[in-house]
């Protein structure tokens, strides 16, 4: 009986464990036989190390474990695997240890004498399991949410100090562990035990939510620039439109006074001064009056697309765009300028990489009843970067650059929209497709 006890729980944990970095992850398998298979391994590994090795070099062999599982089901990098397994192992044990320590406390017991009984053994390892899930739950809802979660472990400098922090503490606890070997240890130890375990839970939850704060303040930095440089694209825009305007009024000044004169000189059969004069009013019309050429229908991505071009015009990279945004779409305008100037930034730094006659920036858009599409592709130099299942940025400022293609991605999911990334090495092209679902007329 018992020994059900004990695997129903390991496996319930388990499965929990999965699950939220699922929700953390790009999984690479989706399945649930995948994952069960998985809480079946880490529990194999478990029973054997619990029965034939020593408790020390057991948590070390549990965590790399629960390490190889992270690895095969999601795509993920060495430091978040690592942070997965030591998470795994560390909750575990320090729930344990409080467990341990309130038994030792009420009993009035050295924790080693509580641990020979095999009913409180039983018990403890029941609330153990309990406390660590409750502990993640109250984690989950409270502390860091999981919507600021995921940032933070794609936050590789913030989250490097965390596993460190993890690491160096499961040692410390281990260490402390090790005094419950004496039946003569003194009750202040079991306090020391208690204290250890409550102030290493307490001080993860600090670090974890320090981590997630700083990366959602990074974000919100890039989010600010981002808008800094809209206003100052929508001044450039309006300047355009204004200069416009203002040729074309003069112009067209000009022009009524200019038709009179041709109107007369048509009128005198003067048909060669007429066709002269003509001639001269569109020299002057191409001369006098500013092209203000519109690339989209919506006035804060035509704003993007008309700074993207004149960018592209000083680099020398061939710039097309035609992008139709219908007004029946959820996304607000922080929504369009996070996607949109996002990508046409990345698009310009790659093509930027290449010899002048291979530059090249396409925009398209096209629309079903449900989807508003919009496809930019452009050329880059083959080379890309990979890493826990994604595309990683070559710039030297990789905290604050390797945020925008989360942006990209977790925008565009808020709206319920898609992304597609489709790079093609080979022919050193890539393309992007942003899908915006349409709000259904009733």
């Amino acid at each position: 009986m018992q020994y059900f006890i004990y695997i129903s729980l390991m496996m319930l944990y388990d499965i929990y464990i999965l699950h939220y970095f699922r929700r953390m992850f790009h999984a690479r398998h989706e399945g649930f036989g995948y994952y069960f298979a998985a809480a079946a391994f880490n529990l194999t590994v478990t029973i054997f190390a619990y029965r034939y090795l020593d408790h020390r070099i057991a948590v070390f062999l549990m965590m790399l474990s629960v390490n190889i599982i992270i690895y095969v089901l999601f795509y993920v990098n060495w430091l978040q695997t690592t942070y997965a397994g030591s998470l795994y192992i560390f909750s575990l044990y320090s729930s344990r240890g409080i467990v341990c320590s309130l038994y030792s406390i009420f009993l009035k017991q050295s924790i080693i004498q509580v641990l020979s009984n095999p009913v409180y053994y039983m018990w403890i390892f029941v609330l153990s399991i309990f406390l660590s899930l409750l502990i993640f739950q109250i984690t989950r809802k409270v502390t860091v949410p999981d919507s600021k979660a995921r940032p933070a472990l794609y936050n590789m400098g913030q989250l490097q100090f965390v596993v460190v922090y993890i690491i160096f503490q499961l040692l410390f606890l281990m260490l402390v562990n090790d005094g419950r070997s004496y039946e003569t240890v003194q009750l202040w130890f079991t306090y020391l035990y208690l204290g250890s375990c409550v102030i290493g839970k307490l001080y993860l939850e600090f670090a974890f939510h320090h981590t997630a704060r700083v990366s959602e303040l990074i974000e919100y930095e890039l989010n600010t620039n981002k808008m800094k440089e809209q206003l100052s694209r929508q001044l450039r825009h309006y300047q355009s439109y204004s200069r416009f305007t203002e040729s074309f009024k003069l112009f067209r000044h000009d022009y009524e006074k200019l038709m009179g004169s041709v109107k007369f000189l048509l009128n005198q059969k003067e048909y060669d001064k007429a066709a002269k004069m003509l001639d001269d009013i569109h020299v002057t019309m191409k001369k006098e009056v500013l092209v203000h050429k519109t690339y989209s229908d919506h006035i804060l991505l035509d704003a993007i697309l008309q700074d993207a071009a004149n960018s592209c015009e000083d680099l020398e990279i061939q710039f097309t765009a035609c992008a139709c945004l219908p007004s029946d779409i959820s996304a607000s305008d922080m929504d369009v300028v996070c996607i949109f100037s996002n990508i046409v930034d990345n698009a310009i730094e790659a093509c930027s990489q290449l010899k002048e006659e291979k530059r090249f920036i396409e925009i398209t858009s096209r629309g079903t009843r449900e989807w508003a599409i919009i496809e930019i592709v452009n050329s880059f130099d083959g080379t890309l970067i990979e890493s826990a299942g994604e595309l990683k940025t070559r710039k030297d400022n990789k905290i604050s650059h390797g945020f925008g293609l989360q942006i990209i991605r977790r925008t565009t999911e808020s709206l319920g929209g898609l992304l597609y990334l489709e790079p093609e090495a080979e022919k050193r092209i890539f393309k992007i497709k942003v899908c915006i679902p349409r709000l259904l007329q009733s």
